[in-house]
């Protein structure tokens, strides 16, 4: 492997190495199992240690999971989230495309050597990539994209990031190895949920089943990651309560640590539901709130 060190800033074009005992090696892949020995990559490595969510799915998507994944990534980035995914077909792309769109970062960790672009088609979006963010492999140069590469890329996909987010797979695909990965490294894991007779949303029904946090937007991730930016930061530092008399103020002065159900609240509210969902918002954005099955939502337990 010929060796040129990671820049300390982005310069386009430039293909670098990054090994463990580079300053820019990001922390979470210490962690994980089998971490690479050494990866190649293009645009701005620090990229690759930046708070980040992975954001995949299927090839195949149907428009709508295009469409959700492209905003998911969007808000995800537009938050300051940068945006993980494998650069593939379909939901993949679409993750990628949503965070340029947000205007912030996207990691793309790929299954063939740096000097190869697949799929083809992605030439462009590759570029948009490393000159928001960089593209990264610890394939060979010259590494073709064959079918035993992948399962191997998807570990480090999830070991990037804080959380994995599912949108449309099947029972058997690549995302929800990813999201197995996730698991297994103590990722947060989420699904989107679809319609019921969909093969291509079973695997997130199927993650869903076994606990994963559903999500319908941005702001469910949000609410499950809080505001912690830093992985090694610990418990967040509880976020000032509402000011008195605002609509969050008035939701958090009736929730517990055991949860209450949203429905029930909303009914006592007085006012209208825009506010109502101002409030709520409020909440969910700093950190002190946490939503539970069946509709119910509770303070978060570190809040005094």
């Amino acid at each position: 492997m010929r060796v040129e060190r990671a820049p300390s800033r982005a310069e386009p074009g430039a293909v670098w190495t990054l090994t463990p005992s580079d300053p820019l090696w990001p922390e979470l892949w210490r962690a994980i199992d089998a971490p690479p020995l050494g990866v190649r990559g293009a645009g701005d490595p620090a990229a690759l240690s930046a708070p980040a969510i992975a954001v995949v799915g299927t090839r195949r998507p149907s428009a709508r999971g295009r469409a959700v994944a492209h905003r998911l990534a969007r808000d995800l980035a537009a938050a300051g989230w940068t945006v993980v995914s494998g650069m593939a077909l379909g939901i993949d792309a679409a993750a990628h495309e949503g965070a340029l769109a947000g205007g912030g970062r996207t990691v793309a960790v790929m299954a063939t050597g740096v000097d190869r672009t697949y799929p083809a088609r992605h030439v462009d979006l590759r570029r948009r990539i490393e000159a928001r963010g960089c593209v990264v492999t610890e394939a060979e140069d010259g590494v073709a994209p064959l079918p035993f590469v992948f399962p191997r890329r998807n570990r480090l996909i999830s070991g990037l990031a804080r959380g994995v987010v599912v949108v449309e797979a099947p029972l058997r695909s690549g995302a929800l190895q990813t999201a197995y990965h996730g698991l297994n490294q103590g990722r947060e894991v989420f699904a989107v949920p679809g319609p019921v007779d969909d093969d291509a949303c079973r695997g997130c029904h199927h993650l869903l089943r076994q606990g994963a946090a559903l999500v319908e937007s941005a702001r469910d991730v949000f609410a499950a990651l809080g505001r912690q930016r830093d992985a090694d930061a610990g418990p967040a530092d509880p976020s000032p309560l509402p000011l008195a008399g605002s609509s969050a103020r008035w939701i958090w002065d009736r929730l517990d640590l055991t949860g209450l159900r949203l429905s029930e609240l909303r009914r006592s509210w007085a006012g209208s539901e825009a506010v109502w969902l101002e409030g709520l918002l409020a909440l969910e954005m700093a950190g002190l709130i946490v939503r539970l099955p069946a509709g119910r939502v509770a303070r978060r337990i570190w809040v005094p």
